[in-house]
């Protein structure tokens, strides 16, 4: 699991019940906060992420407090968030002083914590299928950052020269998420549409995947019968590239019928859509020009018989 066990920010040691470093449009993000709303742990305060004032400190039992990131004012690319996150990314959670980064472990710690609503399954065969779901999706993180950032940010997801620079300072050499290799290339239009295609392709036969899971018996979540964290990780996944202009309906209607479900729950309008709504609608609008001029994610996209 992973936990850091001696973070370099003292605020960590402060806090007092749960708080969440995040960012309102960050996938990984967001399926925290999905989680939490099924677990039935309430979006509490707002304070600044780096706050350190009393009144901040403390969040009150069955909620979590708010400490919104801005990957757009880029305060990720702080000393002060690589002190609490080291891969520069969000989300962070911290618990009573400790410390858990990466999405999918911080899923199972609340699971773990809070048992009520398991998105774990109880049988073993389900869990570990639920578990293989969850890895291939996580093997496909860095597919979504290329889609969506060809097809959905495009120049808006540019790092400025000063920035580039602060991130060269910030990441370490041994970080998992290479972003100073990835804005090297992007920053300067050096990707190639041969790579951009890799990535799309892979997301694709992921869908293809769970697309023909879920045809195959008509279940209504991916294990059967109960949201798990296998429907979590996708359900984001599938998100943020249908945010990009992705013809799901078109290429894989089962895939679509059921993220329509899974999008309709509660606990994802709360924990995922309620403060993210607009800023999907805009980049759906975007999207939806770019298809229409020819030169959208709709059109590279493969027609699936």
């Amino acid at each position: 699991m992973a936990r850091v066990d001696q973070p370099r920010s003292p605020l960590v040691a402060q806090l007092s019940g749960l708080h969440l470093f995040h960012f309102e449009g960050a996938p990984c993000a967001q399926r925290v906060r999905f989680a939490l709303a099924e677990k039935g742990l309430v979006r509490g305060a707002e304070v600044d992420w780096d706050s350190d004032s009393p009144s901040s400190l403390r969040a009150e039992e069955g909620t979590w407090t708010s400490r919104h990131v801005s990957l757009i004012k880029k305060q990720h690319l702080t000393e002060g968030y690589a002190a609490i996150h080291p891969n520069l990314v969000v989300p962070a959670l911290v618990h009573d002083g400790v410390l858990h980064i990466e999405s999918m472990d911080i899923i199972d710690y609340l699971d773990q914590r809070w048992p009520e609503h398991p998105l774990v399954p109880v049988d073993s065969t389900a869990a570990a299928h639920a578990r293989a779901l969850v890895d291939l999706g996580k093997e496909l993180h860095v597919s979504v950052r290329y889609v969506s950032f060809r097809w959905g940010l495009g120049r808006l997801g540019k790092l400025s020269s000063a920035e580039e620079a602060r991130l060269k300072t910030l990441e370490h050499t041994d970080s998992p998420e290479r972003l100073v290799q990835f804005y090297s290339a992007f920053d300067r239009d050096d990707i190639d549409m041969q790579t951009y295609a890799k990535h799309l392709v892979a997301l694709e036969n992921g869908y293809a995947m769970i697309n023909d899971l879920l045809a195959g018996d008509g279940r209504p979540f991916l294990i059967g019968s109960n949201l798990s964290i296998a429907d979590i990780i996708w359900s984001i996944k599938v998100l943020r590239i249908h945010e990009c202009g992705y013809p799901f309906q078109r290429n894989f209607p089962a895939l679509f019928e059921w993220y329509q479900r899974v999008s309709e729950r509660p606990g994802f309008r709360s924990g995922v859509m309620a403060n993210h709504a607009a800023m999907s609608a805009a980049f759906r609008a975007k999207s939806a020009i770019a298809n229409a001029l020819g030169r959208g994610l709709r059109q590279v996209s493969r027609v699936v018989a």
